[in-house]
């Protein structure tokens, strides 16, 4: 049922004004609804409070000062409460319209305003319109409004915001993980959906295999397999090209010419070679092919970052590799966990290349009548700074590339980061969904304000405040950004009776 909360006293354009009820609370954030003279129902969100009174006038004020005594105390309470006695004190709250619904349900941006003195309620299960629209099929929460969280479904479609890409954003402690469990755990239960998560911390097996989905709809990689449900993760070397070493090292000019020179003379076997062939037959080969002698040092720092990668993500000349089944398992619509912890940063990082481009390439190499028809793939990674900084970006790594070229070919990334000032503009301006958690640095909160697909600037109050597990959602297919109270992953699949399926043991992670 829905409250009285007040009557509406002004508007301007999106701007409004409304008295609210003795005895109701109304708060930074509340959605409330305007009920229209003609069955129209206005959709505001309050942002700002003041008060007055009869007593508000300058000179007015200065009359009730002179009933103090010269330190501020009241000298005669009896004759202050004659003056003030009465219901002469309004609350006036400000609000913004977000969108309104015409009598027969129909939902459009504003392009009016209520009239005077209409009545402002709280939303109601009633208000289909609105609430089918936010709903989405990926559910991550319940609608917030104010101080209270209402039991309205909130997500996002799926068919929307993944190929049109993610961005995740919030300090340590506001509920990040927790946010791409329920999100991962939707999915699941979905089954239209690949997504495909870099593990930096091993962090989400645990939990994610409790879903009542997981034997058939959850994959886990790991180049040191730990448990039988675990897929031993290989590469072959014709998998790893010059840029999969460039993304995850730092390299000098000579050096990075060294492995572009090493790749078109050896081709896709150039890697197989370097770690073949000694630094000094290595030098007379490419002066041999090229023209162009390098010194030892250059050879022997590639040859080493190429010795390393080798060892850590079990590269083979002809063993067997995960790339093809693992594309597969994104295509029937599964969850795709590939666990870094044991990984060094920088073998984290070029494994993270390597399964992105081909994944790129896989979707790519599709004809056009097929694409389409496949199921839309989210990646998600982790520290996205790391990959996608100002500098990073530059570099037009793979990454980068995903970010413009990935939604004509069904696939998105889903960046997580604590500080979103550190990616470039450029990525920022093409996430199209942004999910906003608790941002400590006003820089980090300014940078996104000014990078938002919506108009956020009004709930900065709301934003600063967020505690954990609460957020924004400010996507382009949405009429407003929504405050959302994000499910707890335990709460989340428990309404599903879920236990592990037989012979997926939930919860068997080793470090």
């Amino acid at each position: 049922m829905s409250e009285y909360k007040g009557r509406l006293t002004f508007a301007k354009g999106t701007f409004i004004e409304f008295v609210v009820a003795p005895n109701q609370d109304v708060d930074f954030g509340d959605i409330l609804v305007v009920e229209g003279v003609n069955g129209d129902r206005f959709y505001i969100r309050t942002y700002d409070f003041k008060v007055k009174s009869r007593w508000s006038g300058l000179n007015n004020v200065g009359y009730l000062m002179s009933k103090l005594n010269e330190d501020g105390q009241v000298a005669n309470q009896e004759e202050l409460d004659f003056y003030l006695g009465g219901n002469h004190t309004v609350k006036i709250a400000m609000a913004e319209q977000l969108c309104y619904a015409d009598a027969d349900g129909r939902l459009y941006n504003p392009k009016t305003c209520p009239d005077f003195f209409c009545e402002v309620r709280s939303l109601s299960p009633d208000d289909t319109a609105l609430l089918s629209e936010i709903k989405g099929d990926l559910e991550i929460g319940f609608l917030k409004s104010g101080r209270g969280v209402l039991e309205l479904p909130v997500g996002i479609y799926g068919s929307k915001a993944i190929t049109e890409h993610i961005g995740i954003f919030g300090t340590t402690g506001s509920g990040k993980s927790n946010l791409v469990k329920v999100l991962a755990s939707s999915v699941m239960e979905n089954g239209d959906y690949g997504m495909l998560i870099f593990d930096v911390h091993n962090e989400y097996y645990k939990d994610l295999s409790r879903h009542r989905r997981a034997a058939e709809r959850l994959s886990v990689y790991n180049t040191t397999p730990h448990a039988g449900y675990v897929r031993r993760l290989t590469v072959n070397f014709t998998e790893v090209d010059p840029e999969d070493i460039t993304a995850c090292a730092t390299f000098t000019e000579p050096q990075m010419d060294a492995i572009y020179k090493l790749s078109s003379v050896w081709q896709d076997q150039w890697m197989r070679y370097v770690l073949q062939y000694d630094v000094e037959d290595i030098i007379a080969e490419l002066a041999g092919c090229t023209g162009q002698k390098f010194q030892s040092r250059t050879i022997s720092k590639i040859k080493s970052i190429c010795w390393n990668l080798k060892q850590e993500l079990n590269i083979a000349e002809d063993g067997e590799t995960v790339v093809g089944p693992m594309m597969q398992d994104l295509e029937q619509g599964k969850v795709v966990l590939v666990e870094l912890k044991n990984i060094s940063p920088v073998g984290e990082q070029a494994l993270s290349t390597v399964l992105s481009k081909k994944l790129l390439q896989h979707y790519a190499g599709k004809p056009d009548n097929v694409r389409h028809q496949v199921k839309p793939v989210a990646i998600v990674l982790e520290e996205a700074h790391r990959f996608l900084g100002k500098k990073e970006h530059t570099s037009n790594n793979i990454f980068a590339r995903l970010v413009s070229e990935a939604r004509k070919f069904n696939l998105g990334l889903c960046v997580v980061d604590q500080q979103p000032r550190l990616l470039a503009d450029k990525v920022l301006s093409q996430l199209n969904t942004l999910f906003i958690l608790g941002l400590a640095s006003k820089a980090d909160r300014s940078k996104l304000e000014a990078m938002s697909r919506k108009d956020i600037l009004q709930q900065r109050n709301e934003i600063k405040n967020l505690e954990c597990g609460e957020m924004v959602v400010a996507t382009n297919y949405m009429r407003f950004a929504a405050p959302v109270k994000v499910h707890k992953f335990e709460d989340f699949v428990s309404q599903y009776n879920v236990s592990a399926p037989v012979g997926f043991p939930a919860g068997n992670v080793q470090a």
